[in-house]
């Protein structure tokens, strides 16, 4: 098991006019911290509109900068959205990448399960599953074959060669952005990656893993590779005090539980509620059921000490990653950089995870990728 790290560049109010290029920039300097202490990958997320959650919106534009300050480091995007981004244009742009990187991108793909960022771009939500399906076809074409053509409900593309070619071969690896077991099994059985959050813990891990290995087993993959790794995210604070680390880890976590509420509030607002895809229902029904809109009421110091986060000194924290070995996951890429963190705290942790979690990690808690 490899630990990677994960970005949404999250950038909370108040604002100063530099707000943005302040992330951007600490960004860059902890990623080559990161890169120095074996860190395995970064992964950039790819949202629109998402206003303090997440101001990362073009991350292929932001892996290729990294990529100029970085020499061994992974760089992946986690997920680009077929149904707002031309299957051509993200196949043309990540192999431009690849070249730039000397050959380290990997491309998670994924429809997006927060309909208020699709509905600018004019995106039916009943075509979304089926735009992916089709893009998973066509981007290892544009990689790998000369002129091509390609013939679908979504897209109709005429004979075309696609420039430039990525520098990894056949292509880069190619995850799917996994949230049900459904999902799960699918990623497996295209020959994809899976790229998931921790949410639910180890036990569930474990259920959805099993899932995604009964896919691998008798994989199809829509590539010429198949990428047989999971990638879970979650949180990580790390401090040498651990009381204290706890304590200001609680208040990062309500701002971000905070964000967690306000998100669900607006991401269906726009959505006719009597008119959402039936393969769209697990997340309309997980951000607007009566269950889902009860709030947790259990303290975010106390969620941090019974060890739901990770969240603490050294010792917590290599105890809170290594529970997730068993479970097969193959790297844990942790959000680092959350809320109202400055960067001097994210590069404490960085630096603790360098010294005592990435090289502590037990043998049976090591996989190389």
């Amino acid at each position: 098991m490899q630990i990677g790290m994960f970005y949404q560049l999250q950038v909370p109010k108040p604002w100063t006019a530099s707000s943005d290029s302040d992330r951007y920039w600490e960004m860059m300097d902890q990623i080559i911290l990161a890169e120095e202490l074996g860190f395995e990958s970064v992964w950039m997320a790819d949202h629109q509109f998402r206003t303090e959650w997440s101001h990362s919106s073009a991350p292929d534009v932001t892996l290729a900068a990294i990529s100029q300050r970085t020499s061994r480091i992974r760089l992946g995007v986690a997920v680009a959205v077929p149904p707002v981004q031309h299957p051509l244009h993200i196949a043309a742009r990540m192999a431009t990448l690849d070249i730039m990187s000397k050959g380290r991108v990997d491309l998670g793909v994924g429809r997006s399960g927060y309909p208020y960022q699709m509905a600018a771009f004019g995106v039916d939500l009943e075509n979304a599953t089926g735009m992916v399906d089709e893009a998973l076809e066509i981007i290892p074409k544009a990689w790998t074959e000369g002129e091509f053509s390609y013939q679908g409900k979504f897209f109709d593309i005429p004979p075309r060669e696609v420039h430039p070619k990525p520098v990894q071969t056949p292509h880069p690896p190619m995850w799917l952005g996994c949230s049900r077991e459904e999902t799960f099994r699918k990623a497996g059985e295209l020959g994809l990656g899976c790229l998931a959050m921790s949410g639910g813990g180890p036990d569930r891990i474990i259920q959805l893993i099993k899932a995604y290995r009964e896919g691998i087993k008798v994989a199809k993959p829509v590539g010429k590779v198949i990428k047989d790794r999971v990638s879970i995210s979650t949180l990580a604070i790390c401090g040498e005090n651990g009381k204290k680390t706890q304590e200001r880890g609680a208040e990062i976590l309500d701002w971000y539980r905070r964000q967690q509420e306000l998100r669900d509030v607006k991401v269906w607002q726009e959505q006719d509620p009597t008119n959402v895809p039936t393969d769209y229902q697990w997340h309309f029904q997980r951000s607007t059921s009566p269950d889902s809109s009860k709030k947790d009421e259990t303290s975010s110091l106390d969620l941090i000490k019974e060890g739901r986060y990770c969240i603490g000194d050294p010792d917590d924290c290599l105890k809170y990653v290594e529970q997730y070995a068993p479970t097969g996951v193959d790297e844990i890429m942790p959000l680092f950089q959350i809320g109202q963190m400055v960067s001097e705290e994210v590069m404490e942790t960085l630096r603790l995870f360098g010294k005592h979690v990435i090289p502590n990690l037990t043998p049976s808690a090591v996989k190389s990728g």
